[in-house]
């Protein structure tokens, strides 16, 4: 199969090239695609808990290679930035719904249900400055602010390195107006290098990796225990969940 180029991001001034992140990327793809071939949801859910890992290991070396000018900001307890739309593909969403339901009462899950239903239905189809200027919490926070499914989080959430929480108050308080905070890019692009390796492995077994809005996709998952089943039949069960705005992005780019 002839394989596309991808575009990924570029940070200026940095080692981490636009040929070193398509590396990153094809290596990925090389190795998440047997767990991807063997089309259980075993598979899938194994192939992003490789990616996550792979893209933590990453985004610590590119801090040792490129270290910012101040420490990362980001620490357990801080959710200011947890009103942001995050995408996700299919394994990601599915390894966090098999993760709630292993480690959820049944009660417990009930409840987390409702408040995913409840932000969906306060967010689905918000651009992203919308979304931030609406300030609907991740119905994923626990009761102290520090998200309760870190260990299996999307690996967009993961790559966002901040250096200045200060910063992320004022972008947040004002969206339209302020701008982000600042952040380390190198470990933001090997880490979206990785997801694109995971799309990209999804992609060569004809399955669908339309990025998908985090909390739609996530209500599908609970409330649809064969999801994943239905994804690997190559079924357009996350259809509802796919996000307009980049796919108009997309389409805009030509």
């Amino acid at each position: 199969m002839t394989r596309r180029k991808r575009s990924l991001p570029l940070a200026r001034g940095t080692r981490y090239t636009p040929a070193v992140l398509e590396g990153i990327a094809d290596g990925e793809r090389a190795a998440l695609a047997p767990l991807l071939a063997a089309c259980t949801e075993a598979g899938a859910v194994s192939a992003a808990a490789s990616a996550l890992a792979r893209a933590e290991a990453l985004q610590a070396a590119s801090v040792g290679a490129e270290p910012p000018d101040r420490p990362i900001a980001c620490r357990a307890g801080c959710a200011t930035c947890c009103v942001s739309k995050v995408l996700v593909l299919a394994p990601e969403v599915l390894r966090i719904a098999a993760h709630l339901r292993a480690t959820r009462s049944q009660a417990e899950l009930a409840a987390l249900e409702e408040r995913v239903r409840a932000a969906d239905a306060a967010t689905r189809g918000l651009a992203r400055l919308e979304r931030a200027e609406a300030g609907v919490p991740c119905p994923l926070l626990d009761e102290r602010g520090a998200c309760s499914i870190h260990a299996v989080r999307p690996i967009v959430c993961a790559a966002w390195g901040s250096l200045d929480a200060a910063a992320c108050e004022r972008h947040f308080a004002a969206p339209a107006s302020v701008p982000t905070a600042p952040m380390h890019r190198p470990s933001y692009e090997v880490a979206n290098a990785v997801l694109a390796g995971l799309g990209w492995a999804a992609k060569e077994q004809g399955l669908d990796v339309a990025p998908l809005e985090l909390i739609a996709a996530l209500r599908i998952a609970l409330e649809r225990p064969n999801a994943g089943e239905r994804w690997l039949a190559r079924l357009p069960v996350f259809a509802a969940a796919r996000d307009a705005e980049w796919q108009e992005d997309r389409r805009r780019e030509g």
